[in-house]
């Protein structure tokens, strides 16, 4: 019996040691970088605010009725996607939440769009978007409330639930130097979606480039800097957001 207690003693000890070890790595957030950051906050196209613990970004000339619901990658500080949706929020004419997950795994709070949702008012078009399991956790979301949405937006990510069947419009961007997720795998995927998703890669983009969080453990290295990275995404995103042709925005793949 005593045997039998001290190895019930011993397995319960290790589980909170890797308990613990998975909280502080999880807390260990890839943080946002200050210039980025401050450069978003004082971007005159958009009007940045928070509302109840979520990051919420207008576009500050022209009224929308389109709302983004975006779930932030793993460990990622929400912060670090200000500057690039800010962008597409001024360019796109989106308004944008940014989700806060618990324990930075999007994995963990599914369901907070919902959440996201109540924080925005006047939207007729409800999208949900991700930057990598973010994107994956987006794309499950609208699978299990296709009657509420218009569609989904991935960054550097697929779908990982099939929707293929679904009415929904997909925009996935893809980055041509992504270590992360590469181009490759996201092709292979595409078959989740359907038939009409626009899938645009854009050369010599980072994975870490749809945020601004600094490099990030295996991603490539990016041929493009900053500014042309982010000038990408909100084309990409305008076009699809206002049904305009591709262009140069980049190659489909497929």
């Amino acid at each position: 019996m005593r045997t039998a207690l001290v190895a019930i003693g011993v397995g319960l000890g290790l589980a909170t040691l890797l308990g613990c070890g998975f909280v502080v790595w999880a807390l260990d957030t890839y943080k946002a970088e200050p210039i980025a950051e401050a450069s978003a906050l004082n971007d005159p196209g958009v009007v940045i605010g928070e509302r109840d613990g979520f990051l919420v970004i207008r576009p500050s000339t022209v009224p929308s009725a389109i709302g983004l619901l975006f779930y932030p990658g793993l460990r990622i500080e929400p912060k670090a996607y200000l500057s690039k949706l800010a962008a597409l929020s001024s360019n796109a004419r989106v308004n944008i939440v940014i989700g806060r997950p618990r324990l930075n795994v999007a994995a963990f709070s599914i369901g907070q769009a919902d959440d996201m949702r109540r924080q925005l008012t006047g939207i007729k078009q409800w999208y949900v978007a991700g930057h990598s399991l973010g994107g994956a956790v987006a794309c499950y979301y609208a699978r299990n409330h296709l009657d509420d949405l218009q569609g989904v937006v991935l960054l550097g990510t697929y779908c990982g639930s099939d929707i293929s069947a679904s009415r929904l419009r997909v925009l996935t961007i893809a980055a041509g130097n992504d270590g992360v997720m590469p181009p490759e795998t996201i092709a292979q995927h595409s078959g989740e979606l359907p038939a009409g998703a626009r899938i645009v890669r854009i050369a010599g983009m980072a994975h870490s480039q749809f945020g601004n969080y600094g490099p990030q453990s295996g991603d490539g290295r990016p041929s493009i800097n900053d500014d042309q990275a982010r000038e990408a995404i909100f084309e990409a995103a305008r076009a699809f957001f206002h049904q305009q042709p591709d262009g140069a925005l980049g190659a489909l793949l497929r």
